[in-house]
């Protein structure tokens, strides 16, 4: 049997239905037959120098003969691939140089694999990978004509509710051989696998599985050959409905909506009923809610009063400010009084977080552990609608079947990615897509998901439960408890309502980041990414992307136009044009507004390209300091450059789209209104409306921006000064207005729509101060915004388990001698803590000049480090770091907050630089214009505030210990020093030299 580990490795809030079907895959191998897919197969598995098809070779190539599930033959050789394997490799398959040294070459390997394999089947975990090393020798060359399966591809559709298809993780959940990332072990590992993916696709619904059969040609995709044995095999099955399996998974499902606390306010026989303090102190005794929920359970006065402000503020219909250290247990101290609140008056309270990490927690740890306690909570996560499958576009795809995609090394079938994603909708009901694994270059999110202006709402023959977007929406307007982002709750109150039911009550925790999200959703940009998508909308001359051709097939002979419409949208030109066409006035009408449309699209396009074009021309002011070593600058559009005839010739330009945008907008609302009674045409409508939207949007963007020009914002030019390959992590090219004061448009918003909202996070303070926190988001600015604020310690005993160092001798971050003091300190300090040591830097070239004279020195110590370059997946060194208790890493802005590494895994945290943002920044620009001493009441709080996170990385738990290390020397040297210091957790700070920092840590070590 399957141990109960295997729902460790699944999905939360996955159907029961579905963990029992995945329970019963390993003994339905154990037990099943599979036909000409189990009569001869052989198992493959390569070890590689690296991953570069071009520069890297063999080391090991292992394959199994199995049949029937038995392996009946092995084939396993090293390979010598004529080159050093990189340390790193070394680490990970333990293939050493001498392992190599005296095996065959790549050819003379592969030619006996050939020998092997003969005309065998082959199976292997990502078979690209290994297909091409086999194949890249000549002697290899035959086995192209082989049939190769792709188990990646097959756990991806087989398995969707899986948290990782690692090969890995799949031994792990499904208790088969362990692998170990050697090529023998991994193929030993991988026929187990194999055949419980077979039993997988035979658990699947049959209809889904003849669906994917047909989505390509062996010679395309050639894993597609296991679905077809399968749906040869059984005659039954219709053809599969996403209508049909919706209804069956959600269809039945109904929601009655929470009552809204304003209406309970207004309502002068009633009011609001909220806990007591005893209900409170009662909930976190032993006996309680909370201290039944734990058997370890012990009660904290912190957690106690902190529950008690939060449900006070509840009551008193005030807001919160409430910084709460490490180990206080905040999610539950606000939980309760919010599920209290909430059960008392039929009312849904709001939780918005800023990481996903959290909300996941929340939602599915925390909550159903208090809901099995106190006898059921309704609760919910809620995100945005790009974070959701499009069941109206998905059923589109399905439809018209997957196609060849061009990427940047090639083409790719959609096939495997859309069988994926089918598979995760049969076995989901309202979950995001966030966690899904399938090949997003072959089927990109925004093909896969909508947003709220293209939405068709009713019009959609999903509309309602079988929505995920709509159900994951109509279960949180029926929620106790509704979990959601920061983003989205921003957002929600920019766009005035409608993204998120109505809550009056909210906890923002996290909320440490709250004026940075508030200000992205705030804040308005022209973006010229999309300027250009729009343009290929409206311009392109294929039908699938233009759409107004696509409106043209859709409305022709679907119109019935009367006399009046005729008169109204027509000029009398078009009308005497329109007596000799031969057309019914319907059929008039749309060719005669398709035509004014698409004659606007043409003129936008031209106008819009011109503007796009000369966006760059602003790197003219671009300061010649900052140019060396980056693909992008972010650049403050002062004054000075917007009375420029550089920024004249591009407001000139923006006047001239925005004309044509306007002429636009009058076309597509004209379209817009001859589709209103066709139902056939609803989808297009919809599209042409949205269009009309996001074209108004950047006209309201463009008179802010280039035309108006508030004191109110700071704008800045985001600008590429070339594409290499990294230019898309920078984003596209655009013009911003960033909003100076939050909070000034909180309290017209956020504030004057709730009764309350409480801020929680482990660092707000800065030297014990709420004041630049609570200035950042304008606390007591109105009647609306009266704020109390109260700090807890934290529960953990920081200055006897954490010790600051502050380097009294390293040169300041500015003298040239810096970087290599640095580098010897790191080198230092790795051999005392003797690893287990996490580097945070603010600037990613000066970590990897260091990271590779560290690295190089290190090795004869036997140390690993591993850095976060460009490319390397963030998860990957995270879980890295936390598996390996020796492992040290250097990396940048992802891990200063957010990660945990408990126990001995993390030992020490060392910030070489202080996080300051760049003086170039034009925020901060914008605001040293009108403030004489914004560095202090804006960038130093930020970077005292940084600093805080990365400090918390150390200590997770009671028991954790650490060094919290700081080389920079301004700590001593300026002012702010101070600030930085009483701001940190730990009291115990040290002012040492680099040298007797390291003494204390070896013996400390």
């Amino acid at each position: 049997m399957v141990t109960d580990s295997l729902e460790t490795y699944i999905t939360e809030a996955t159907p029961q239905r579905i963990v029992e079907r995945y329970r019963g895959l390993k003994q339905a191998a154990a037990q099943s037959y599979y036909g000409e897919l189990d009569d001869d197969v052989v198992v493959i598995d390569t070890e590689t120098t690296g991953v570069s098809f071009r520069h890297d070779e063999l080391t090991q190539i292992a394959a199994a003969r199995m049949v029937k599930g038995e392996i009946v033959d092995w084939f396993v050789t090293f390979v010598n691939p004529g080159k050093a394997i990189p340390d790193d490799i070394v680490h990970l398959t333990n293939i050493t140089q001498d392992d190599v040294k005296d095996a065959p070459g790549p050819e003379e390997a592969v030619a006996r694999l050939v020998e092997f394999v003969g005309d065998s089947d082959l199976v292997a975990h990502n078979a690209n990978f290994d297909r091409h090393f086999c194949t890249k020798p000549a002697s290899g060359h035959a086995l192209r004509d082989n049939r190769w399966i792709d188990s990646l591809d097959l756990a991806r559709i087989v398995l969707p509710r899986l948290k990782s298809h690692r090969l890995t993780d799949l031994v792990k959940a499904f208790d088969a051989p362990i692998s170990t990332h050697r090529a023998d072990a991994d193929v030993e590992a991988l026929c187990a696998i194999y055949r419980i993916l077979l039993a997988g696709i035979q658990a699947m619904p049959i209809e889904l599985v003849k669906e994917i059969a047909c989505y390509a040609e062996e010679s395309v995709w050639p894993t597609v050959r296991v679905f077809t044995y399968f749906a040869d095999a059984e005659l039954a099955g219709e053809k599969l409905s996403l209508r049909k399996m919706r209804q069956e998974n959600v269809g039945k499902k109904t929601y009655a909506v929470k009552t809204d606390a304003e209406s309970i306010a207004r309502d002068a026989q009633k009011s609001l009923q909220f806990a007591t303090d005893e209900e409170i102190e009662e909930a976190f005794s032993p006996c309680g809610v909370v201290g039944s929920m734990y058997p370890d359970f012990e009660a904290r006065a912190e957690q106690v009063q902190m529950s008690k402000s939060v449900n006070a503020a509840f009551r008193a219909s005030e807001n919160l400010a409430v910084e709460a250290g490490t180990g206080v247990g905040k999610s539950m101290a606000y939980l309760v009084p919010s599920v209290l609140a909430a059960k008392k008056n039929n009312i849904t309270v709001g939780v918005a977080t800023k990481t996903n990490a959290l909300l996941d927690q929340l939602v599915n740890h925390e909550l159903p552990l208090l809901s099995e306690a106190c006898g059921g909570v309704t609760y919910s996560a809620l995100k945005g609608f790009s974070h959701y499958p499009c069941m109206r576009k998905i059923e589109q795809i399905a439809s018209a079947g997957p196609r060849m995609r061009t990427v940047s090394d090639g083409e790719i079938c959609q096939a495997a990615a859309l069988a994926g994603l089918l598979s995760f909708i049969e076995q989901s009901e309202y979950d995001d897509i966030d966690g899904l694994k399938i090949d997003y270059r072959a089927l990109p999110r925004w093909e896969i998901t909508t947003t709220s202006h293209d939405c068709l709402r009713r019009k959609c023959p999903f509309f309602g439960t079988k929505c995920f977007v709509h159900g994951a929406r109509m279960k949180a307007e029926a929620s106790d408890i509704v979990v959601t982002n920061q983003t989205l709750l921003f957002c929600d109150v920019a766009a005035e309502g409608g993204l998120l039911p109505a809550i009056r009550y909210w906890v923002v925790d996290e909320a440490h980041g709250a004026e940075a999200e508030a200000r992205r959703a705030f804040s308005c940009k022209i973006d010229v990414e999309e300027i250009r998508t729009i343009i290929s909308r409206v311009s392109s001359e294929d039908v699938s992307r233009n759409v107004f051709l696509r409106a043209e097939r859709r409305l022709t002979g679907a119109v019935d136009a009367s006399a009046e419409q005729m008169n109204t949208l027509l000029t009398d030109q078009e009308r005497e044009e329109a007596r000799g066409s031969g057309l019914s006035d319907g059929d008039t009408l749309v060719f005669a507004l398709s035509g004014k449309a698409k004659r606007a699209g043409m003129l936008y396009a031209q106008t819009a390209e011109e503007f796009c074009l000369h966006v760059k021309d602003l790197l003219y002011f671009e300061p010649q300091k900052q140019s060396k070593g980056y693909d992008f600058v972010d650049l403050w559009l002062n004054d000075d450059i917007r009375a420029s005839s550089v920024f004249q010739n591009l407001v000139s330009l923006g006047r001239t789209m925005c004309e044509s945008s306007e002429k636009l907008i009058r076309a597509c609302q004209q379209m817009v209104g001859i589709m209103e009674d066709v139902r056939s045409a609803a989808a297009v409508q919809r599209d042409i409306a949205s269009l009309a939207l996001k074209l108004k949007e950047i006209v309201n963007s463009c008179e802010l921006i280039l035309f108006q020009g508030s004191d109110a914002y700071a704008y800045a030019a985001h600008l590429l000064k070339h594409k290499g390959k990294n230019y898309r992590a920078h984003g596209s090219e655009s013009l911003e207005a960033l909003m100076m004061n939050v909070g000034d448009y909180m309290n017209e918003t956020l504030y004057a729509r709730t009764h309350s909202v409480v801020f929680t996070s482990a660092t707000m303070t800065i030297a014990d101060s709420f004041d630049n926190f609570g200035a950042s988001l304008g606390f007591n600015a109105s009647e609306f915004s009266k704020t109390r604020t109260e700090q807890l310690p934290s529960s953990y005993d920081f200055d006897g388990h954490m010790t600051v160092y502050v380097a009294s001798d390293i040169p300041e971050p500015n003298d040239p001698h810096y970087l290599d003091a640095l580098t010897r300190f790191l080198i230092d300090i790795h051999r005392a803590q003797q690893g287990s040591t996490l580097t945070l830097f603010t600037n990613r070239r000066e970590m990897e000049k260091s990271y590779d004279v560290v690295n190089d020195a290190l090795k004869a110590d036997d140390l690993r480090v591993v850095c976060q370059k460009w490319g390397v997946s963030v998860k990957g060194l995270r879980d890295d770091f936390i598996a390996d208790e020796h492992l040290s890493l250097f990396a940048l802005k992802s891990f200063w907050e957010g990660f945990d590494a408990p126990g001995a895994t993390l030992k020490a945290v060392v910030i070489p630089k202080l996080p300051f943002s760049k003086p170039t920044d034009p925020l901060s620009c914008a605001r040293g214009q009108v403030d004489p001493k914004a560095w202090s009441h804006y960038v130093l709080p930020a970077a005292v505030m940084e600093t805080k996170q990365a400090a918390g990385r150390l200590i997770r738990s009671a028991d954790d210990r650490g060094n919290l290390i700081l080389a920079d020397k301004r700590l001593i040297t300026k002012g702010y020093g101070k600030v930085f210091l009483k701001s940190m957790p730990s009291h115990t700070v040290k002012q040492l030299t680099m040298r007797e920092i390291c003494e204390e840590l070896a013996m400390g070590n």
